[in-house]
């Protein structure tokens, strides 16, 4: 790419949301945060695609999406929608193309089945084509587990995860936080915070049961109290203080970054419990697109298994294709964790993930149960306290948006 076709690209990337005000309806727009597709992709797209404009929205994405399809004012004609946030644009489904009028379905056998479900509504439309994926595994130093004799191939359970934090308590804490613990026991389940009849199931037996193991690993003292940013996070990591960490498969890249000192003695195993996801995100359509058969195109060139390689290489954002999980490119050796081929735990994660229906509401109910468990956690408030409140209020949320 010449130097100027490059600095014109970069400075594309580069505008803010409030630049988008001012763009004209000459091409295409694709709206995007930083980090959520690949640069290089994304440049030889522009080339590929002569029109097509990608823009950085700056911070605040969800909201300035929310706020420009309202006013109908400056929509891109594609944009991301994050995983965590796309059952909140299922209300207004009818501001996206539907991607199966498309043509979407003759792309379905190329991905995850439960990744491309979070994509539809309730009422089938599919308002979402799959980017990346969060698989989750158990990352877990090696020294502190050998020193403590607790072998992980045998952690299978969270019982057993819970059993070897007990043997190694007085030496270092086996988890950050409660939430980490609530949040993949309900990543593991089918079923979470409301159903798809509208009803709210927060106090059915499968969420007391994700509550239940968070308070029994603070009940065992395993648990460091910890919360997520915290200065003092890495630090513990970098020490072995404390000595795993459930999660993504995006989080080896904090490790990395936050505790470098560390390198070479994690690695990574299945997460207790089972298989689960955490992040990952969508490209959709907007209504308001004039070409939407040639950005259908974009997008399934940008999320091909070959472009998902690039992806991940370039920012680790884990495929959605399976095809790519079997790449050269993706099965290295990782030095940070001990020369372990880390991709082949996510990948058979990735595999087994239960597909679990997602309501507009979950994220604003979700952190209710946050907000509590952080409670017990950090102002030592009794548990069943906090679950009696959570429910009330959770109950009263419901009412209010007129769940059953």
């Amino acid at each position: 790419m010449s130097g100027v076709r490059r600095r014109t690209f970069l400075a594309l990337m580069g505008l803010a949301a409030a630049g988008c005000a001012t763009e004209t309806r000459e091409g295409m727009t694709l709206w995007m945060w930083s980090g959520g597709l690949s640069e290089k992709s994304l440049e030889e797209a522009t080339t590929r695609f002569p029109g097509l404009r990608p823009l950085k929205a700056g911070a605040q994405f969800k909201a300035k999406l929310m706020t420009n399809l309202a006013g109908r004012s400056h929509v891109p004609d594609i944009t991301g929608l994050k995983g965590e946030d796309i059952s909140a644009f299922f209300p207004n489904a009818d501001q996206f193309a539907d991607l199966k009028s498309l043509g979407a379905d003759a792309f379905k056998p190329q991905y995850l089945d439960w990744k491309w479900q979070q994509g539809i509504t309730a009422e089938g439309r599919m308002i979402g084509f799959p980017i990346d994926t969060g698989p989750t595994g158990l990352y877990y130093r090696q020294d502190v587990f050998d020193r403590h004799g607790v072998n992980a191939a045998s952690i299978r359970t969270w019982e057993d995860y819970f059993d070897a934090g007990v043997a190694m308590k007085q030496d270092a804490s086996m988890i950050l936080n409660l939430r980490i613990v609530y949040n993949m026991a309900m990543a593991q389940s089918k079923r979470q915070l409301v159903d798809e009849n509208k009803q709210y199931i927060g106090g059915d037996d499968h969420v007391r049961h994700a509550w239940d193991l968070a308070i029994k690993a603070h009940q065992l003292g395993i648990n460091a109290a910890m919360q997520d940013g915290s200065p003092d996070v890495n630090a513990a990591l970098t020490t072995g203080e404390v000595a795993s960490m459930i999660g993504a498969s995006w989080a080896a890249a904090d490790l990395k970054s936050g505790a470098p000192d560390s390198k070479g003695l994690w690695r990574v195993a299945p997460t207790p419990g089972g298989a689960a996801n955490w992040g990952g995100s969508f490209l959709s359509i907007t209504r308001y697109c004039r070409e939407p058969e040639k950005a259908f195109e974009v997008i399934t060139w940008l999320l091909t298994p070959e472009q998902q390689v690039r992806g991940f290489l370039d920012l680790g954002l884990f495929p959605s294709t399976p095809d790519a999980f079997a790449s050269p490119d993706l099965r290295q050796p990782d030095d940070f964790f001990g020369g372990q081929i880390i991709v082949d735990t996510f990948a058979e994660s990735a595999k087994q993930v239960a597909v679990a229906y997602m309501s507009p509401w979950e994220p604003r109910l979700a952190q209710l149960f946050y907000d509590e468990l952080a409670n017990v956690e950090t102002v030592g408030k009794p548990p069943e306290e906090a679950w009696r409140d959570v429910q009330h209020k959770a109950r009263r949320i419901a009412d209010h948006v007129g769940l059953k």
